[in-house]
């Protein structure tokens, strides 16, 4: 019992690191924050919460919040087997149960509130883009954005609004296609990385036919958009044009 109190007490302490890290990688980057690792997750959120929940009880405490929830909770995390301890510190938490909620929807909602400005303020400021240190590990989104032209080892800058045109070289029973088109958009996958991309305006040609000229090595594919999977896809040429 005193294990499962235990295990529940760090849980909810854990929530406002969990909640950092849900709305830090959120929108083209939420893929990192689903590890495989399950270590991975814990040990980042542990920190966070920790960081988080200081704060957030310094900030009530200035304010002239006093609870004796604290003693309680640090009582069931100690595992103690101490009936007596056990039972006191469930019914101060019971007693205390409206402030505790409060204060851990407070403490939740810093979490996530930080995430999301953390996260604003390195892609405002690029700081993913000059630093590795601060780069989010979804590599597509950089290279099918054009945010890779302002990685500091590329001599080259991203524009502020540009088309990406891609060439995607496809293996099919009938020989060696390309398909070529507008990138619309793209689906990320958990274990290769990315799952299908699609294409609108889209075109294909034979490599047998490179001979031919222009008019008569292209064919135009009807339709919205084109979807390539990505295991179908032997390789990819990327251009960006400015609009």
């Amino acid at each position: 019992m005193n294990i499962a109190l235990s295990t529940l007490v760090l849980v909810i302490l854990l929530i406002p690191g969990f909640l950092f890290r849900r709305f830090y990688y959120s929108g083209e980057f939420s893929k990192e924050y689903f590890k495989q690792n399950f270590s991975d997750l814990i040990l980042p959120s542990l920190i966070l919460s920790g960081i988080i929940n200081t704060f957030c009880y310094s900030i009530v405490y200035v304010l002239g919040f006093r609870s004796d929830a604290i003693p309680a909770i640090s009582t069931l995390l100690s595992g103690t087997t101490d009936s007596n301890s056990v039972s006191q510190a469930i019914n101060t938490l019971f007693l205390e149960l409206y402030p505790g909620l409060s204060y851990f929807l407070f403490a939740g909602l810093t979490g996530a509130f930080a995430g999301l400005l953390g996260k604003y303020f390195i892609r405002t400021y690029k700081l993913d883009r000059r630093y590795k240190l601060f780069r989010f590990q979804n590599e597509w989104h950089y290279l099918f954005s054009g945010e890779i032209l302002d990685f500091p080892d590329i001599h080259s800058s991203a524009k502020a609004t540009q088309l990406t045109f891609v060439d995607a070289l496809v293996n099919t029973s009938e020989g060696s296609v390309i398909y070529s088109g507008i990138l619309s958009s793209y689906v990320l996958s958990s274990s290769t990385g990315i799952d299908r991309i699609y294409l609108s305006d889209a075109r294909r040609r034979y490599l047998k036919n490179d001979d031919k000229k222009d008019l008569e090595r292209y064919y135009d594919m009807p339709g919205d958009f084109f979807v390539i999977f990505a295991g179908q896809i032997i390789n990819l040429h990327i251009t960006y044009y400015s609009i």
